[in-house]
């Protein structure tokens, strides 16, 4: 039996990520011609492998039967380099003249984001079954699929914040246990309704603070990793800072929750500012130094775009940016699949990418798995929910018994740190485009980077609906107490199999129309569900 288990820790991610590259890499060459945005990130990783720099293409033919047409003349690229570099990679191994060669790079990211997403399921949760989970859902997921079976910059934009969220994690994780079960907490006994009382205290000393919990430290090797990885994001595009910010926040949050619980508010939030401080200066030059390092091409070509041979590269660098940011405020070409960001999480407009034939249709649109992508709208809603209730909770703990709460740390629900990880991922790929667009060209696809957290949030609610232990031995509030008579688990966890069951065969269906795959019309206008779909 432990032999089997044994054997299952490796089968079933293995499994997953089998599922995930057949998804990706079947008929990847299909069509054999550029669409939607590949006309410009594809010839433009071409013509940078031979210059150091995107040039000029004689025509914009989707057919693409010349791939070697490119000029010597530098042209305007609207995006950083790194991730035309990565399309490159792909070129060199595949070839220029064909999909695979324009895609298998992005296809391999799609990958590695289900790999590293089940990593992070399996950290927040330590099940096998929730890391699986969340792999198997990013696996199916519509939008993720598509957007790494072409060759745009969003599948290489959705790997490095994955990776880069993986890296906080391991950081905060470094930093203090997570995992209630890690430490000892005294747990909040309920009574009435639902209010929490202290249970029978233990002596303080038995509730050792750990030495270095009031810490300030430099030794960060994660965060570290993370600069890389998120500067890696913004030289993909330029909405990868909007995760560094987010989680920067975050981390920063969390430090002065933590200090607080054990100082009293002066010196908790003076010691939080100044490891706040440190957090800056450890991640920010590093994700500024990888940002640069992608412009290295640029750097040492002085052919490049925007390069003057009287003006030093960092001015010319700054001007190309100042240049850049001015189109990107300013892009506001109708188009007939914009979609407002209040749209995206529950896919309402897609981008219809690809559609040639009459009466055989093949087309490529990323249509959401609509079970994975509400369910996921639905899971973070009750994380959302979960932390909400936690704060409160604590709070009014807080009020009723100072003494107690003085007295050592406080059981939150288990779940508490991960489900606010989770909503800050998600939050950060979508807010501040909620927030702050000033523009209408913007588009449905971008969402692809909100996949991995949908993906874990709906694997954690999963997990608790199917009963997975969460490593506390306290007892939780009663509004998260789930029933363990065997009927009620038992009938969870068919619900879950049903689910399940569901979110794949839809995935089946509707590969054809995420593939690209030749198919009658009435097939085609059968996935065509919501009226913005179409």
């Amino acid at each position: 039996m432990l032999a089997t288990r044994r054997h299952l820790r490796w089968i079933a991610p293995l499994a997953v990520l089998g599922i995930a590259a057949v998804l990706r890499f079947w008929a990847l060459g299909r069509p054999d011609s550029l669409v939607f945005d590949e006309l410009y990130y594809v010839r433009d990783a071409i013509s940078q492998l031979a210059h150091g720099f995107p040039t000029v293409w004689p025509d914009d033919d989707p057919a693409f039967r010349d791939p070697a047409a490119f000029t010597a003349e530098a042209s305007y690229a609207v995006h950083p380099p790194l991730g035309k570099w990565l399309i490159g990679l792909g070129v060199l191994l595949f070839g220029p003249d064909n999909g695979w060669g324009w895609r298998s790079a992005v296809a391999l990211a799609g990958v590695a984001t289900v790999g590293i997403t089940m990593r992070l399921g399996w950290l927040m949760s330590r099940s096998m079954l929730v890391a699986c989970t969340a792999g198997l859902l990013l696996a199916i997921d519509g939008v993720h699929i598509v957007l790494t079976r072409v060759a745009l910059l969003d599948g290489f934009l959705a790997l490095a914040v994955t990776l880069g969220a993986l890296c906080v994690w391991r950081d905060q994780e470094g930093l203090r246990s997570i995992s209630p079960a890690r430490q000892p907490v005294l747990a909040r006994q309920p009574v009435g309704n639902g209010d929490s009382e202290p249970a029978e205290l233990p002596a303080p000393a038995e509730l050792p603070v750990p030495a270095d919990a009031l810490a300030i430290t430099w030794n960060r090797p994660w965060l570290l990793a993370a600069g890389v990885t998120f500067g890696a994001a913004a030289s993909i595009k330029w909405s990868g800072l909007y995760p560094l910010a987010f989680f920067l926040i975050f981390i920063a949050v969390r430090d002065l929750i933590l200090r607080r619980r054990e100082l009293r508010w002066p010196g908790a939030l003076r010691q939080s500012l100044a490891q706040a401080l440190i957090t800056a200066v450890i991640t920010l030059p590093t994700a500024l130094a990888t940002y640069l390092a992608s412009w290295a091409g640029w750097i040492a070509s002085p052919d490049a775009w925007g390069r003057e041979s009287d003006v030093p590269w960092i001015a010319s660098l700054w001007e190309y940016h100042a240049d850049m940011l001015a189109w990107h405020s300013t892009l506001s070409a109708a188009h007939p699949y914009q979609a407002h960001p209040i749209t995206w999480p529950l896919g309402l407009r897609p981008t219809a990418m690809y559609e040639e034939g009459e009466g055989v249709i093949s087309g490529i649109s990323p249509l959401p798995n609509l079970l994975v992508t509400w369910g996921g709208v639905a899971a973070l809603c009750m994380l959302a929910w979960l932390v909400l209730h936690e704060m409160v909770a604590d709070r009014r703990l807080r009020i009723a018994a100072p003494e107690f709460v003085a007295s050592g740390p406080v059981e939150s629900h288990p779940l508490m740190f991960a489900s606010a990880f989770v909503l800050t991922g998600y939050l950060a790929g979508w807010l501040p485009w909620l927030l702050t667009v000033s523009r209408s060209a913007v588009f449905q696809f971008y969402a692809v980077v909100l996949t991995p957290f949908s993906a874990l949030a709906l694997a954690l609610v999963i997990g608790m609906l199917w009963g997975i232990p969460s490593g506390s031995q306290g007892t939780l509030r009663p509004g998260f107490h789930l029933s363990r008579d065997p009927e009620a688990l038992l009938s969870r966890r068919l619900t879950v199999a049903i689910f399940m069951v569901f979110a794949v065969v839809i995935a089946v269906l509707f590969f054809p129309v995420w593939s690209g795959m030749p198919v009658a019309e009435w097939f085609w206008r059968a996935h065509m569900w919501l009226p913005g779909w179409s």
